[in-house]
């Protein structure tokens, strides 16, 4: 060929998706079959990972984030039993969300019968829904007596249980399976200085924030098949 390459190599991509040209640009081994697999500059990025990063293969302080190593493998999403229903002065109401069990009426400190949560804190809010309505959209906090754990609860809103939980893997430095409960924190190497926290479990994605960043929430779904 023109370009000292034989002809269908000008033309074809030798390794779908990545153009020729950026593995020439970068002086990899093109030739190669598992050029995709390979990671020239020893950064845990294959070629592939930083074709799709936009980072450079041939530099290790260049690859994409250590996030887009993590997957989400199972979730489980358990719901709160109880729903705060409704409240008059400093009097809270609260079902269990199947309505099998009689209102409580309880105040700030008591605990819910049947668990180990207590109240701790009430903040009214209220907030316009889509048909320009205001409504009642007032928190209760609860915590745990033993772990110490809050837990908040949205008047008529089913919350997520601290019992939900996450499986990740993690596949940078080889595969590691692990498993989180909501508003758990974890780390991930090689920056384990960086502590991630789980908000939110739903049967199809986790939702994880950086907790030097709790308003950034970082959507955690499947591998790709």
């Amino acid at each position: 060929g023109a370009n000292g390459l034989p002809a269908t190599l000008q033309n074809t991509q030798v390794h779908p998706p990545v153009p020729n040209e950026w593995f020439e640009r970068y002086g990899l081994a093109i030739a190669d079959a598992d050029a995709l697999d390979q990671d020239p500059d020893g950064d845990g990025f294959t070629n592939l990972d930083e074709w799709y990063g936009h980072t450079d293969p041939t530099d290790k302080n260049s690859h994409p984030d250590y996030l887009t190593k993590l997957h989400l493998v199972s979730a489980t999403e358990e719901p709160f039993r109880f729903m705060f229903a409704s409240w008059v002065g400093s009097t809270f109401a609260l079902n269990t969300i199947d309505q099998s069990e009689p209102t409580q009426f309880l105040k700030m400190g008591d605990t819910i019968r049947g668990t180990r949560y207590k109240l701790v804190k009430f903040v009214e809010k209220h907030a316009r829904n889509q048909y320009g309505t205001n409504v009642d959209v007032s928190e209760l906090v609860l915590e745990h007596e033993d772990s110490k754990e809050s837990l908040t609860l949205v008047k008529e809103k089913v919350a997520t249980s601290p019992q939900s939980v996450a499986t990740f893997a993690y596949e940078w430095g080889g595969r590691r399976e692990f498993e989180v409960r909501k508003d758990q924190e974890f780390s991930l190497k090689p920056l384990e200085e960086i502590k991630y926290k789980l908000v939110d479990v739903a049967p199809t994605k986790a939702v994880i924030v950086n907790t030097q960043k709790p308003n950034e929430p970082i959507e955690i779904g499947f591998a790709a098949p």
